[in-house]
């Protein structure tokens, strides 16, 4: 059987991770967003460095004296949408049938050699993860665990660094050569997401899948508060995406509509091949026009209610939310590539690969920061599978 290959390209970075923040307190309130684009802070959103500086009139050393954040990080991760997702993809994948490989830069900096370490320590292939001059990409991880009435929240606060000065060239021929290629979270490297019509196009018209997950776009929102976010070419790349994983905040903003039944209904008339939106603790939805995942009509999913159980009755075990949207793009990753060999397009099962999706989100909540390292290969996968299996019969596929 010949081997399945994923191409990935997108926000990797360093995550330092400041836990048991309290995001109602005053001195949050100080640094809070007022309006759209403001540079302020926003549970559940990202903001760069020196906009933020800017908001408030004091460095961000001060700002994170203020709300109370430890001289040293509580954690280091490695973070970003791409390849969080593409790492929970790889652990999940247990067949040894799938390569995963990363495309992007690190800087010429200790945080390099950092995410390298962690990075040896997955299944996935970083020969193309380069670096260049400058500071590697990192973003400040500041989590409330008591937020949205105890389910917690996190916000970032980001440095582009290298991923700035990666473009469409650096990508080379060989990213092309995959049967799967994954732009995850692009809006934080630049001339990646402003060329993504082009990179869309090119992987169309070589047979390709086109997976694509979103990420809070604070350079947008800047330049055009109130306005909707480009994703692409607009209309002629929506109809080249197969998959489209976002979350509610930027489905919105995207689309420029104010409700969830709206929003897919944008997508769905520009051709999209299949959408799921995710909204923190609340429902999932879904929808497939049939093309890649068998037609599934707009359907809204629950998260894993074993995973609420768990944690409500060991408090002790909660992680944070850091990761849970990035593990479940990678839950809907690895459904898709452990079957796209053995089934044709049209006839996989996106309820299936959403079942991965919410136990990945799920389990990433019992560890801090997104990657969670296995003692041994397989072992994420056994930990992941009983929420699977448990999700299955909460949505009713077990019947």
């Amino acid at each position: 059987m010949k081997k399945t290959t994923v191409s990935a390209v997108g926000c990797s970075l360093a995550d330092y991770l400041y836990t048991n923040l309290d995001f109602s307190s005053k001195a949050f309130a100080k640094y809070k967003s007022q309006r759209d684009g403001d540079g302020g802070l926003s549970p559940g959103h990202l903001v760069f460095t020196e906009n933020l500086e800017k908001f408030s009139g004091v460095s961000y050393s001060q700002i994170t004296a203020d709300l109370g954040c430890p001289n040293e990080p509580n954690a280091f991760n490695v973070g970003g949408p791409a390849i969080v997702a593409m790492i929970n993809a790889a652990q999940l994948e247990q067949k040894n049938e799938t390569e995963f490989k990363f495309f992007g830069a690190l800087g010429k900096d200790q945080t390099a050699e950092r995410i390298y370490n962690i990075l040896r320590q997955t299944p996935i292939n970083t020969d193309n993860y380069i670096q260049v001059d400058g500071m590697s990409p990192f973003s400040d991880c500041l989590s409330d665990p008591k937020f949205h009435d105890g389910k917690g929240e996190r916000l970032f606060v980001n440095n582009i660094g290298a991923a700035g000065k990666y473009t469409p060239e650096m990508l080379g021929e060989g990213f092309f050569d995959s049967d799967i290629l994954f732009f995850g979270a692009t809006a934080l490297v630049p001339h990646i997401h402003d060329n993504l019509g082009q990179l869309l196009k090119k992987g169309r018209a070589q047979g390709r899948v086109n997976v694509v997950s979103t990420v809070f776009d604070f350079r947008n929102e800047m330049a055009n508060p109130g306005q909707p976010w480009p994703l692409g070419d607009g209309d002629e790349s929506f109809a080249m995406i197969d998959l489209l994983v976002m979350d509610w905040d930027e489905t919105m903003k995207i689309s420029g509509q104010n409700n969830i039944e709206d929003a897919f209904a944008f997508f769905i008339e520009r051709g999209i091949g299949s959408l799921v939106v995710t909204h923190g603790a609340k429902n999932t939805y879904a929808w497939s026009s049939g093309k890649l995942f068998k037609k599934l009509d707009f359907t809204f999913l629950p998260v894993c209610a074993l995973v609420d159980e768990e944690l409500a009755a060991r408090p002790e075990l909660r992680g944070d939310t850091t990761g849970c949207g990035d593990n479940f793009a990678g839950g809907i990753l690895a459904s898709l590539v452990e079957n796209l060999n053995t089934c044709p397009r049209g006839e996989l099962d996106l309820l299936e690969a959403c079942s991965w999706a919410a136990a990945s989100g799920g389990f990433a909540c019992f560890y801090v920061g997104g990657v969670y390292l296995e003692k041994h290969p397989g072992e994420k996968r056994e930990r992941v599978k009983r929420y699977h299996d448990a999700y299955r019969k909460q949505i009713g596929l077990d019947r």
